[in-house]
């Protein structure tokens, strides 16, 4: 059997964030004293009790483990006596067994998509996007990554973008050396919704120079509590994004504050994690975690939860709507399109569908973040956070609300907020305008 042990030893990241502020280091330094202190406190914890899982193993007991450093934790692989042994060690304070649940669906895809012009997705407009392509930020050196079913990096959307190497992507479950998705098309769909690069007269991509990576946790579009700490784990230490898209939930309603040390982790690390909603509703209290954290580093934050909108700007009928079971007032954060949206999808390298859900509005949001970043490189997650709340559109009742957050996202508004008081960066080196590709490119995908 398979099972998580939680070892003691969890570092302390409010005080370690307290001390990196008063150093003034740029973010890339941030992240890396942060991954340091915290593969250092975990492989010292996990030391002392390498002897007794080295005897267990001549023993027969213990056939296997593996450390995490996200948080304190040993995947361990044992007999039932071995797992009991486990449990009577004072190190350990947690054994968990590994569990798969369904997760409940984000997402769905209709017809395919019609042939152009009806291929430009109608949320890129209503977000503003083509205003911050105009000004030369179309997300060029941002890294946006998703634990999700897989992502597909065939497809003609996502060819480009695919950022390479052995720490691009990553597949616990089967050890693919090639990225793909399975039959839901959930990662793909999602992650193109970002960094689509909006070819072949298809524009749906918020960032379309923005690069991607993948890690499939969620390979056969359930909640399996190891792989998804195997994918954590690995974007902290090897992939290493700046957007990280989480278009999922936990399977049981209400507060569920498992997953929260990791989530702290990215944050303390200057990866934004953005969520999806859910699509729970019509009902109020129907949030669901992680998208419903609250008390998040730093100092205490709401998580980046993403509800939706349809059209004609109304909540989407089966948005999850607040307030928060984790005891904040305002679910979600914000709203974004998540009706008749074109994605893509992995079954061919041009196949299209019709998307609706939160889940696409969330992928439409780490688009806009990676804008955020590449027009100010220096601008911490919280600033970025900061920026897409005090710029929303307001929707519904005046004020933040349980069916639109904060309101609409609105990038014009962000970029303006983020860099009114910076210089904003001067687009990438190479910058191409959105919806064209260059040869090396168009090579790439043939």
């Amino acid at each position: 059997m398979r099972v998580l042990v939680d070892l003691g030893a969890q570092l302390d990241l409010p005080a370690l964030g307290r001390s990196l502020e008063r150093q003034r280091l740029s973010k890339r330094e941030r992240r890396a004293r942060v991954v340091a202190a915290l593969e250092r406190g975990a492989a010292e914890s996990q030391a002392r009790l390498r002897r007794f899982l080295e005897e267990a193993r001549r023993e027969g007991s213990i056939r296997s483990w593996q450390g995490f450093a996200i948080v304190d934790r040993l995947l361990v692989v044992a007999t039932p006596e071995g797992v009991e042994a486990l449990a009577r060690r004072p190190e350990v304070v947690a054994v968990i067994p590994e569990t798969e649940q369904e997760v409940p669906a984000l997402a769905q895809y209709d017809l395919p998509a019609p042939g152009p012009p009806e291929k430009t997705s109608w949320a890129i407009a209503a977000l503003g996007a083509p205003e911050a392509w105009r000004r030369g930020f179309d997300g060029s050196g941002i890294v946006v990554g998703a634990i999700d079913s897989g992502a597909s990096a065939r497809h003609e959307q996502m060819a480009a973008g695919f950022r390479g190497g052995v720490a691009s992507w990553y597949d616990p479950a089967e050890g693919s050396a090639t990225p793909h998705d399975n039959r839901t098309g959930h990662g793909t769909g999602t992650l193109s919704c970002a960094v689509g690069r909006n070819t072949a007269g298809v524009t749906l991509g918020v960032a379309p120079g923005a690069q991607w990576i993948a890690c499939a946790g969620l390979p056969t579009g359930r909640y399996n509590n190891v792989l998804v700490t195997q994918c954590a784990d690995w974007m902290l230490r090897t992939g290493q994004p700046d957007v990280l898209l989480a278009a999922w939930v936990l399977p049981d309603p209400g507060c569920d504050r498992s997953l929260q040390p990791i989530v702290d982790a990215w944050r303390a690390a200057e990866i934004l994690p953005v969520f999806a909603a859910g699509n729970h509703g019509p009902a109020a209290r129907t949030d669901r975690s992680p998208a419903n954290y609250t008390g998040l580093f730093p100092g205490g934050r709401d998580a980046l939860s993403i509800g939706g909108i349809d059209l004609t700007g109304s909540r989407l009928t089966e948005a999850s709507r607040g307030p928060g079971s984790c005891g904040g007032s305002v679910f979600p954060f914000l709203v974004a399109p998540a009706e008749d949206l074109v994605a893509a999808f992995p079954i061919g390298p041009d196949v299209y569908r019709r998307a609706r859900g939160t889940s696409f509005a969330a992928g439409l949001t780490a688009g806009a973040a990676a804008l955020l970043m590449q027009a100010r490189p220096d601008a911490s997650i919280a600033e970025i956070e900061d920026a897409l709340r005090a710029s929303a559109a307001d929707l519904g009742a005046p004020g933040p609300d349980g069916d639109f957050g904060y309101g609409r996202l609105d990038v014009p508004g962000a970029l303006e907020k983020l860099t009114r008081s910076a210089r904003p960066a001067a687009p990438a080196p190479g910058h191409r305008a959105p919806g064209r590709t260059s040869a090396r490119s168009d090579r790439s995908r043939r």
